[in-house]
């Protein structure tokens, strides 16, 4: 299934990125230290997040932290069953954490957080030789292999290494020296109001199927992929443009499709939509899109495709048609299964 979420999902790393500030643009990031991952999109806002991986419902550990001089660190332990301020072990040892730590509890989703740079600090002073978190009496298990090189890789992208606001490898150079947060691209949403007829559906739908019949092969396209769930659709764009969904595969849980760009009206040839996400060098594009939709309101193609049934790991995404052209909106993506909640996938994209 994760094919259908995108293909050659595999080896990221940073591309580039600019540290002298403000920054137009940043490349997004995804890494893999052991049990942590940490993923910075392109406004420089990273998170760190360790977990089992493989396990379902278990807690998990982040950190997350915004571009900046001045940005703070957010620290959040989200366990998945009732659990108070004195229900966690490290290494065995009772974990402290004092009055600057706030609980929540959302139904079943135990939240403790803080953004206090002194207990940030002790927490971390605390954990950064410890092999793992244990959770409630059931010792559910933090791993915290990978906890440090995740952190020296989002204060390394900050730009913060040798500094006062660096996490790990802490300096003398003051937080003025931290690049500003890079410029995020502005993004015109917009209601499309044109209605095409059933008829006008139905013709630029027969296009893109004999046009594509070569893509559809060569994706392996299933011959009944509409009867799962998946239905072939057209939509307007503006007043020279159509978007088409055409179903290619159907799974246990999910579908996915092909989608062309043609001429609204015409014999004009439709052209399959394939934009690259930022997953990294050597990522192909994107030809298959999971779970499909067009909102016609905002104008914006979306798909999400999850790894597994819980949701728990997945790639979803979010392109708008702006001047003639989709262009990527946002972006979330989580390589690792696994977790505290579903749907809880890291930014790698955004816009304003």
């Amino acid at each position: 299934m994760m094919r259908q979420l995108h293909k050659k999902v595999g080896a990221f790393f940073v591309v580039g990125v600019i540290l002298c500030g403000p920054a137009v643009a940043a490349e997004p990031s995804y890494d893999k230290y052991k049990s942590w991952l940490v993923v910075c999109d392109n406004g420089l806002k990273c998170e760190a997040k360790g977990f089992e991986n493989g396990t379902i419902n278990n807690p998990d550990l982040r950190f997350v932290r915004a571009a900046g001089p001045d940005a703070a660190t957010e620290v959040t332990l989200s366990v998945p069953f009732p659990v108070g301020l004195g229900g966690f072990l490290a290494d065995g040892k009772p974990l402290r954490l004092g009055p600057s730590w706030t609980r929540s509890q959302d139904e079943d989703l135990t939240t403790i957080s803080t953004k206090d740079p002194v207990a940030v600090k002790e927490f971390l002073s605390e954990l950064r030789n410890d092999a793992k978190i244990e959770v409630g009496d059931d010792k559910a298990v933090i791993p915290l292999d990978g906890m440090v090189a995740a952190l020296l890789h989002m204060d390394d992208r900050q730009g913060r290494i040798g500094g006062v606001t660096a996490l790990i490898k802490a300096g003398a150079a003051p937080a003025s020296k931290v690049p500003a947060p890079p410029a995020l691209p502005v993004i015109n949403r917009r209601k499309i109001d044109i209605i095409l007829s059933d008829a006008e559906k139905q013709r630029l739908i027969t296009q893109a199927m004999s046009a594509g019949k070569a893509l559809f092969d060569s994706e392996g396209c299933e011959a009944d992929a509409a009867n799962g769930g998946l239905n072939a659709d057209a939509y307007p764009l503006d007043m020279d443009h159509a978007l088409v969904l055409i179903p290619c595969i159907m799974g246990a849980y999910q579908g996915s499709s092909l989608v062309f760009l043609q001429p609204l009206k015409g014999n004009g040839v439709p052209i399959p939509f394939q934009p690259r996400l930022p997953l990294g060098e050597g990522e192909g594009a994107t030809t298959l899109f999971v779970e499909p939709g067009f909102d016609t309101d905002t104008g914006s193609l979306q798909m999400s495709g999850r790894g597994r049934g819980v949701a728990d790991c997945g790639l979803s995404a979010q392109w708008v048609w702006d001047d003639a052209e989709f262009k990527l909106a946002e972006a979330y993506f989580q390589g690792s299964c696994g977790g505290s909640q579903p749907v809880d996938w890291p930014t790698l994209f955004r816009s304003r």
